[in-house]
């Protein structure tokens, strides 16, 4: 009998203690469970907006399409830049915008035949409603899903790849890679023509119609560059999150 009671008041703390062991591991597996469950969710909804103005199917396709963008734009870049046109004579300022835009007008086609067949027709990549779909949801995933992914002890992303994403909205709006770069050296002239000379020395006049029109398209070079960076942050992140699930 002593026996018995000893095993009795042993025996079922003993039990109880590790029928609360268990009922709180299985219920800490299915919170993990349920919260991996969101994440794949709302992952791969963040990952079909992304993909929505683009012709691929995956982030693998999109980014090797992306890789074609980005060495069209590097040739872009590579071209050399116009300095110090209102300090040098007409002609020189004119051969050396005629050598710019010779350059650069078969680079444009090249960068307009990638982008073509990257995008789609269906969503533009500056379409404000898409980034701010797109914004809304990475708020929903950096504001909600990471707290319950750290409660539930699941990795998340990096520090730095989550401060990356939070900064590239503003770029993603004020760059823009559709506009097309104008390399009609006549319709830059006849821009300025309505416009009333600032000066009364017909050849200061021809430089500053030449070099405005330079200076005018050359900047868009420089906003795909922006984007593209931006978006290059975007799909690294895209990335990482998925790799999560």
């Amino acid at each position: 009998m002593i026996s018995s009671l000893t095993s009795v008041m042993f025996g079922i703390p003993t039990a109880l203690l590790l029928l609360g062991y268990l009922s709180n591991a299985q219920a800490e597996a299915l919170q993990k469970q349920q919260v991996r469950r969101r994440a794949r969710r709302d992952i791969d909804a963040f990952q079909q907006i992304l993909l929505q103005p683009f012709s691929a199917s995956d982030l693998t396709s999109l980014r090797a399409q992306k890789s074609d963008l980005d060495h069209a734009v590097a040739a872009l870049r590579a071209v050399p830049r116009i300095n110090g046109a209102h300090r040098r004579p007409l002609e020189e300022v004119r051969e050396e915008i005629m050598a710019w835009v010779d350059q650069v007008r078969p680079l444009e086609a090249d960068y307009q035949q990638a982008l073509a067949r990257m995008t789609s027709q269906a969503v533009g990549v500056h379409a404000s409603a898409w980034i701010e779909d797109l914004q809304a949801h990475w708020e929903e995933l950096d504001q909600g899903l990471r707290f319950q992914m750290s409660e539930a002890d699941q990795a998340w992303l990096t520090p730095v790849r989550a401060a990356e994403l939070r900064k590239v909205w503003v770029e993603l709006r004020s760059a823009n890679i559709v506009h097309r770069i104008e390399t009609d050296v006549t319709k830059w002239t006849a821009r300025t023509s309505s416009i009333e000379p600032a000066t009364t020395d017909e050849t200061a006049h021809r430089i500053a119609a030449l070099y405005g029109g330079y200076e005018r398209e050359h900047p868009f070079i420089h906003d795909r560059y922006k984007w593209l960076s931006a978006f290059g942050v975007l799909m690294d992140g895209a990335d990482e999150l998925a790799r999560l699930l």
